[in-house]
């Protein structure tokens, strides 16, 4: 399957997606596609202009892994571009390499050798939600980047058709940047022995990728853990040091060895020589040690490629590995760093990559160098310990106090994460049962979390950082052994908290923003072009900009205040850290001159080290900690910005830099559309230019602040250059005490004027960073507008059809066709049933640019009530479809929330909405849904805010059409009530359950119940046990404490009871049944007539529902609707086909179908020929995963 797979992706890519099912018809898999004839070709594509675009596209991918297979001496390592044409580099490479990939080599024939991931997943059933390694053609999502990507293409190459104009090669420039992105570098940071590579094994689901549990031997270089995005082949690139730089080391460790003797310097050169390690480092040097390595001595990686993780993990071995019981000759000194490339990894490990780091840097420099860049630019830190010592063991609390400065200020990690491995570890566990030894283990686990919590709250070094502290540390007891069992001993899989890290990964690779990102972006470029051309009827051109220019102005006026506010507050702490610097660093000096219980003659070769490696010595003894001079003389300067630094540059991102002013940068095009709609098309593209503009600029400021803040350090360290080349000179008699005058005499000569040269470089560094933002915020939207509304260009080719095609898939993904409300429909992640996502009931918000979204629902909590969670994509507005609620993002987050009972509202006052518990600190605003229809004189409504049990009074901000708006800042219980009760009417639901009668088989039961319409119907379905909501048209206006009758018609009998009911405005714990139709269960369908006993029976809400037939009905007449607006085929197929509702022969093709609309058709051809049974499950899928689209079809349906 896999093969074909290939093929048909490449079909896809080069636009000849209508080929696909004749390469399948003829069985054309990778390996024969591939090795095609000329004669092959004219056979299957009969036609000449398809058959001419084929070869040219076959041509160039087979001279592509031609190159592929020929090394080069110098490797090409895609350089960091800023987006925005910021190209300055901004530290190191995070994207795939592209140096030296290896050629795809063909399936090979035979049973092949497959570990047991391979294994395992031919045996698993096939799911929408398949987790680790999931096939990506199953998502929507992954299908409208492909054909948004198809369709950029064919622009871009109709571009280059074209002249090369001002506006042309604009374009082509916002094409290309749309591929353009960085990965999430996860830095795995722990000691020897703790379980790093044990846990990323289990993490990724590759048993024996990384080599565990041998104690003599050690991880001993990087490791980076990505996505193999190329083929389905287990790939390391290992990337070695030069020749000169080995040699320099080969010195410094023959010195180091005649001095100390040192066991760790003698290790280095033991592994690579054995017995030969005594010769002198130009004997060393001969070929004979390299010939298995020529990539080395030719400054090339080594390439390793192969079937299985376990075989790549032995070939890996003697590159990455320290083991002293190992005779071969081993290469582990000589590497800089491995990327290992897996397959099957793309929902964790798309846009993200593991780092296995050592907790220090190296002696080596360019390891070193490298080292510093990776630890700083770690988003998310996983610090690695022992459950039974991770609080009290000081190795993993002394590498995040050394490298703190490296994450926070001078970096950018916004998480820190303390994995606590080998939970499952019991003394005697064999004789304890297993119920006794879960309890012991989860028990210890919680105890483990909470010291290490503890512990964390007290480091106020690390906490000085960081602004957000409560979303800053996670802590995880995890157990790899368990997780990977067949049969779990103890802990069952949830328990071993290894799929929650894996939730961890998912978030981070954000698969979902890449793809809006590049659907968003694509969309305005089409815009652009598309009115570009229809630029001879747009006449306000020149008004419009006028409007522009004058608010780029206003804007940079506000960016320009804030961050001079910024500069002057750092100037201040500065001067202050200037002056305490040059008062106590003589004093602070003499620790590392003279330290306390060190021998003059132990501290010689110390001293000596120090001052002929720039004031820097990186103990090999991981137990030592590194002296560094030049950031102890730092330290006071940094002691005083600190605090301003992480709050001006916060790595949280919740704001943004300069206190969210960037952010907060707008022309507000949306506000123009309406009045200029001649110029509607280009007002689009400014708008996502702008949101691009602003996500490169905060990216490009967090490379710089880097900079900007190890600059004190490199201007210490150059002032005192001189001071270590002069103390280095000494020798013979005396040399320690020549070598601390030397040091003493320079500091106190220059600390007036190295102290305040450090500053001012700072603050230049700074001030260079404000004109670049200003300067780069004025150019890019100045020569937007420029392009987009001052440029007549006649050679603009026509893409009216990609313009259409790019809108429907951005509508697809980011909109709704038939609204103006976006919406996105997330993959929910393991759903519980088929009814945990429902359609929307309430309405839709009136705010603008509000982004629906579908939450996770969890129904595991004791009062069998739901919980919400909501992943929102970044800043901005976000609806709940199943509560209504409204989320004013500052960044993107996890929100968590669920209805609780109004417990302690007194008495006087009446619930107006459910009473929301909500969690999240991302949270700016929130929008309550209410239930009013609003008057002249509406009745007011207040909102409740519950902290500790105890309620106060929050002032609204503001009440549109469908909810109540209250500005948030910290988050509990929110809910809406009034003072008093009020009898006007308000916007109601009527619910139906259908539930079939237990004790009489052949009758059935409907459940009607009377709601307001802010209650959610998630809410109560959990009440109703054993009955199936039928979604029906249930909007009416309701009045509270009214009473209401039920009709029932078209069937020959029915029991209504009770005759009358009373419409309670209910939102309370229990939501019961405000009626019951008893009915018999041949009733195909009923009419149900709600009628108001107050107002003469008059009619309020009438509904046609079917019953015993309704899937069957509903999916006969709705056939046509069906075939054209489904998008979610595939996963509605999977769902079917483990209920064995289709069989594997018709999965196969209802998957071979190349447009949603041909798969829908061959997927309903089956359904609706096995009967109504089929028709029930089908539609059951169906709710599970479009149920917007059964919401808005059961309008018409059930009238």
């Amino acid at each position: 399957m896999e093969t074909f797979d290939f093929v048909r992706d490449k079909l896809r890519e080069w636009g000849l997606s209508e080929l696909i099912q004749t390469f399948e018809d003829e069985g054309i898999d990778k390996e024969s596609f591939l090795s095609l004839e000329e004669s092959d070709i004219k056979d299957v594509i009969p036609k000449v202009g398809p058959r001419a675009k084929f070869k040219k596209r076959l041509k160039e991918l087979l001279q592509a892994q031609q190159i592929q297979i020929q090394p080069s001496c110098h490797p090409v390592t895609p350089h960091p571009l800023n987006r925005s044409g910021l190209k300055e580099e901004l530290g190191p490479s995070t994207s795939n390499f592209s140096t030296l990939p290896v050629t795809d080599e063909g399936e090979m024939h035979g049973k092949r050798k497959l570990d047991y991931e391979t294994e395992l997943s031919k045996k698993k059933p096939r799911t929408s939600e398949q987790h680790c390694g999931s096939v990506l053609g199953t998502s929507s999502e992954v299908n409208i980047l492909a054909n948004m990507k198809e369709i950029m293409k064919r622009v871009h190459d109709k571009l280059d058709e074209q002249g090369d104009t001002k506006l042309n090669a604009f374009l082509k420039d916002k094409l290309n940047d749309l591929e353009t992105g960085k990965k999430q570098l996860v830095g795995v940071f722990g000691k020897t022995g703790a379980g790093k590579s044990s846990l990323i094994n289990a993490i990724i689901g590759k048993k024996d990728l990384l080599p565990s549990g041998d104690v003599m031997a050690c991880t001993s270089v990087m490791i980076k853990v990505e996505a193999n995005m190329s083929n389905s082949k287990y790939m390391a690139e290992i990337e070695f040091i030069t020749k000169k730089e080995w040699k320099d080391e080969l010195c410094s460790i023959s010195d180091v060895i005649k001095e100390n003797d040192d066991d760790d310097h003698f290790e280095k050169r033991s592994a690579l020589y054995g017995t030969d390690n005594r010769k002198s480092p130009e004997e060393l040097m001969g070929y004979k040690y390299f010939f298995e390595i020529p990539e080395f001595l030719k400054c090339r990686k080594k390439i390793l490629t192969c079937e299985s993780s376990s075989e790549l993990s032995e070939k890996l071995a003697k590159y990455t590995r320290s083991d002293k019981e190992e005779t071969g000759r081993q290469y582990w000194p000589l590497v800089k760093c491995v990327t290992i490339k897996v397959p099957n990894v793309t929902d964790l490990l798309e846009h993200v990559t593991l780092v296995d780091l050592p907790g220090s840097g190296d002696s080596n420099k360019s390891r070193d160098e490298m080292w510093k860049e990776f630890v700083g630019c770690c988003s998310t830190v996983w610090i690695v310990t022992d459950t039974n010592r991770a609080a009290s063991e000081k190795e993993p609390w002394e590498i995040l106090n050394n490298t703190i400065s490296l994450m926070g200020n001078g970096g950018e990690c916004q998480r820190i994460s303390f994995i606590c491995t080998k939970s499952d570890a019991i003394e005697d566990s064999d004789e304890i049962s297993k119920d006794e030894g879960r309890a012991y283990i989860l028990n210890r686990n919680e105890q483990a979390k909470k010291q290490v919590r503890e512990k964390f709250n007290r480091q106020h070094k690390i906490k000085k950082h960081f602004i957000g502290d409560s979303d800053l540390l996670q802590v995880f007891t995890v157990s790899s052994r368990e997780f990977q069992k067949e049969k779990e001993k103890f802990l069952q899989k949830d328990e071993t908290e290894i799929p929650d890290l894996q939730k961890c990964l998912q978030t981070l690779n954000d698969r979902q923003s890449k793809t809006s990102n590049y659907v968003s972006g694509g969309y305005g470029i089409l815009s652009l072009i598309q009115g570009a051309n229809r630029s001879k009827m747009a006449c306000h051109k020149p008004e419009v900009c006028a409007v522009l220019e004058q608010r780029i102005k206003d804007e940079l006026d506000k960016v320009r205040q804030s961050m001079e506010e910024a500069y002057k507050v750092f100037e201040n702490c500065l001067s202050e850290g200037v002056k305490k610097s040059q008062e106590s660093c003589e004093n602070n000096m003499k620790f590392i001159l003279a330290p306390k219980g060190k021998q003059d003659r132990g501290f010689y070769a110390t001293l000596k080290f120090l001052v002929e490696n720039d004031g820097i010595q990186k103990p090999k003894n991981k137990k030592k900690s590194e002296i560094n001079i030049n950031e102890k003389l730092t330290s006071c300067m940094r002691d005083h910005i600190d605090e301003e630094f992480k709050k001006t540059f916060p790595n949280e991102g919740r704001c943004g830099p300069f206190k969210g002013v960037i952010n907060k940068f707008t022309l507000d095009t949306d506000s123009l559309v309406d009045k200029y709609k001649d110029v509607s098309l280009q007002l689009i593209f400014l708008k996502t230019e702008e949101e691009k503009l602003k996500t490169n600029l905060n990216d490009y400021i967090r490379e710089k602040k880097k900079q900007i803040y190890g600059s004190l350090t490199y201007s210490i360290k150059d002032s005192m250059q001189p001071c270590y080349e002069e103390a280095a000179t000494h020798r013979g008699k005396d040399t320690l005490k020549n070598m601390r005058d030397t040091i003493e005499k320079h500091l106190k000569g220059s600390k007036n004027i190295m102290f305040n040269k450090a500053k001012d470089e700072m603050l230049s560094q700074m001030k260079r960073l404000m004109k670049r933002i200003l300067k780069t915020l004025e150019q890019n939207m100045k020569r937007s507008i420029e392009l987009s509304l001052k440029t007549d260009d006649n050679s603009i080719p026509d893409v009216t059809e990609e313009y259409q095609r790019g809108k429907k898939w951005y509508d697809k993904l980011l909109g709704n066709p038939n609204k103006e409300t976006p919406m996105t429909c997330g993959e929910p992640l393991k759903p519980k049933a088929a009814s945990d996502f429902q359609p929307m009931t309430h309405a839709q918000s009136h705010v603008s640019g509000v982004t629906v979204l579908i939450p996770h629902i969890l129904h595991e909590t004791d009062d069998h009530k739901p919980s919400y969670r909501l992943d929102c994509p970044g800043a901005g507005l976000f609806q709940c479809a199943s509560t209504g609620l409204v989320f004013e993002m500052e960044k993107k987050g996890e929100v968590l929330y669920r209805t609780v009972d109004w417990d302690n509202l007194p008495s006087t006052l009446t619930p107006a909405g459910p009473l929301f518990s909500i969690q999240c600190p991302c949270v700016r605003q929130l929008h309550l849904p209410h239930c009013e229809i609003l008057s002249d004189d509406p009745d007011k409504l207040s909102v409740a805010h519950v902290i500790d049990g105890k309620m106060e009074e929050v002032q609204p901000n503001h009440m549109n059409a469908t909810h109540v708006v209250v500005d948030v800042t910290n988050l509990s219980e929110y809910g809406l009530f009034r003072k008093s009760f009020s009898h006007l009417p308000v916007q109601g639901q009527v619910l139906l359950f259908h539930q079939k009668a237990e004790n009489r088989p052949h009758s059935c039961t409907l459940n009607v119940l009377l709601l307001p319409r802010n209650v959610p119907i998630c809410e109560v379905e959990s009440h109703q046990m054993g009955c199936t909501f039928i979604p029906t048209r249930s909007n009416c206006t309701l009045s509270p404490r009214g009473r209401y009758g039920l009709g029932c018609e078209l069937v020959a009998r029915a029991e209504i009871q009770p005759k009358s009911g009373m419409f309670d405005c209910d939102y309370g714990q229990n939501y019961q049944s405000t009626f019951r139709v008893f009915l018999d269960s041949g009733a195909e369908t009923v009419r149900l007539i709600l009628m108001d006993r107050g107002n003469n029976d008059q009619r309020v809400w009438e509904c046609l529902v079917p019953l015993a037939a309704a899937a069957a009905e509903f999916v006969k007449k709705q056939r046509n609707a069906l075939i054209q607006r489904v998008m979610m085929v595939l996963p509605i197929a999977d769902e079917l086909l483990g209920k064995e509702v289709i069989r594997e022969e018709m999965y196969t093709r209802i998957s071979k179908e190349t447009t949603n609309q041909m798969q829908m058709r061959q997927l309903l051809k089956a359904v609706c020929a096995a009967g109504s049974a089929a028709m029930s499950e089908f539609y059951s899928a169906l709710r599970n995963h479009e149920p917007y689209l059964v919401a808005d079809l059961a309008k018409c349906f059930y009238k």
